[in-house]
């Protein structure tokens, strides 16, 4: 995305900044909800900067309880000592505040933790072990009920489509990978379907991503092994990214015989979060029998960007780039390092490092981590940024933010692409632009074509033929 460029509108850019800086300030003490252990995981995994975790937990406290099990699976995850020590005074503080009257002795009581052998950091050095620190115990009392998750206001309703979004009161507003819909297991029937988009559709109800984990893509993210998951040997690391580029490419092909819908949308937003300017395009798109992509516009009022224009580099984005696909044959491009075994909502994944060896002028690129059903071997997230970012292209900067792709399965076979979302800050050197985006792909349906499909027996294929497969999900 480039910047429109007049004097008028760096002006405009640096009072905005203004108001901005002072608006920060107020911003910190308006009520938010606690984080949750995703929400930490989530900062965590998107190598948020240790100080800014700090401040977000210092602000916003936590919903949880901390113990060495969990101290230690978010070092696992990257944390420093700095975090797990403010994750541990935000843990005292919410306890305290539960107890319904204050205790005789005002003093904690100082618990030991028990010894542990020396952990590795993000950086490869051992930490030194966690001191003793006080820990403030409850009064024996009945656990109170948990307070009931705020409803949505009416006046927020949309109807847009909505991913599964988790049900629990400590849950974020992100999609969720569910359960996988093959013969091993099941999936919540409660969740609710995607349903098309109105054109035009307020965008109220769109999931948010923590804007602190935003902010900037390291080359290789912090990223190791959750609790109880183990680590494949080296050779079995390669079996596995062989076999997902190999899935890959049969996904490729068989999403060349899929008709569905493609929402694209840019918004601008100000030092509120406040819309200041949007831009939309919808398309059909359908395949020829030669698999060569037909894109038919049905919705596309005038933009109303003020600072940003959309560049042909944004367009590829939208048709490969969010939608990554890392086939057989484009494994020889890119670097690839495996980063850990986590869980990811309801499934556990293998975490890779995606890298372009070789930037080829004109060639766009993703960069980022892709993660891999651990049972399917398929990528069912990908969270990532296009490259290259170009600093100046014919005097103008052209900038791309960061984004995270789910998947889900369709007709029980394929995990296809069904929202990408971007809530990222582009600093241009005019000034920084807050920007939101978002991209739905809705209404995946199979057409005849003269093209082939491959087997697909060999990519969900039961690992006990004694299980019915389940019936392909409703329409």
């Amino acid at each position: 995305m480039k910047l429109k460029s007049s004097l008028g509108m760096k002006i405009a850019a640096m009072a905005a900044l203004l108001l901005m800086t002072g608006l920060l300030s107020l911003s910190a003490a308006s009520a938010e909800q606690p984080l949750s252990k995703d929400d930490v995981t989530l900062l965590l995994l998107g190598s948020t900067p240790a100080a800014k975790m700090v401040q977000l937990v210092e602000q916003r406290g936590i919903d949880f309880r901390m113990d060495a099990d969990l101290a230690k699976k978010f070092r696992d995850q990257g944390a420093n000592d700095d975090i797990i020590n403010a994750l541990k005074e935000a843990a005292n503080k919410a306890a305290a505040a539960k107890v319904s009257t204050p205790a005789p002795a005002a003093a904690p009581t100082a618990v030991a933790s028990p010894s542990a052998a020396p952990e590795v950091s993000a950086g490869g050095k051992p930490n030194a072990p966690d001191a003793p620190e006080p820990v403030a115990r409850e009064a024996p009392a009945p656990a109170p009920a948990p307070a009931p998750a705020p409803a949505a206001p009416a006046a927020q309703s949309s109807s847009e489509p909505v991913l599964h979004t988790r049900q629990s009161a400590d849950s974020s507003d992100e999609p969720v990978l569910h359960t996988r819909q093959t013969s091993n297991s099941t999936t919540s029937a409660s969740s609710p379907s995607p349903q098309p988009a109105s054109p035009g559709a307020s965008s109220s109800s769109e999931p948010t991503l923590h804007q602190a984990a935003k902010e900037t893509l390291p080359p290789t993210p912090a990223t190791a092994s959750g609790e109880g998951l183990k680590d494949p040997p080296p050779a079995e690391i390669q079996h596995i990214i062989q076999e997902f580029a190999a899935k890959e490419k049969i996904f490729k092909e068989a999403r060349n015989n899929y008709a569905y819908h493609q929402i694209n949308k840019v918004e601008e937003l100000g030092p509120s979060d406040q819309v200041t300017g949007s831009f939309q395009q919808e398309w059909d798109i359908t395949y020829d029998d030669k698999g060569n992509r037909i894109e038919r516009v049905t919705y596309a009022p005038e933009p109303t960007l003020k600072r940003l224009i959309l560049t042909k580099e944004d367009y590829e984005g939208f048709r490969n780039i969010q939608p990554f696909v890392l086939t057989t044959d484009e494994l020889p491009e890119y670097d690839i390092k495996y980063l850990g075994h986590v869980k990811v909502d309801e499934i556990t994944a293998y975490v890779f490092s995606i890298k372009p060896k070789e930037i080829e002028k004109g060639k766009q690129y993703f960069q980022g981590q892709v993660y891999v059903d651990d049972r399917d071997l398929q990528i069912v997230k990908s969270q990532g940024r296009q490259v290259p970012q170009d600093k100046k292209v014919h005097g103008q900067e052209n900038l791309f933010p960061e984004f995270t792709t789910w998947r889900e399965q369709v007709d029980g076979k394929f995990w296809f692409p069904t929202y990408t979302m971007a809530n990222d800050t582009l600093y241009f050197e005019s000034g920084a632009v807050h920007m939101k985006e978002i991209v739905r792909y809705t209404d995946y349906k199979q057409f005849k074509s003269g093209s082939r499909i491959l087997n697909v027996e060999a990519i969900d294929k039961p690992k006990d033929p004694s299980t019915p497969a389940p019936a392909p999900p409703k329409n």
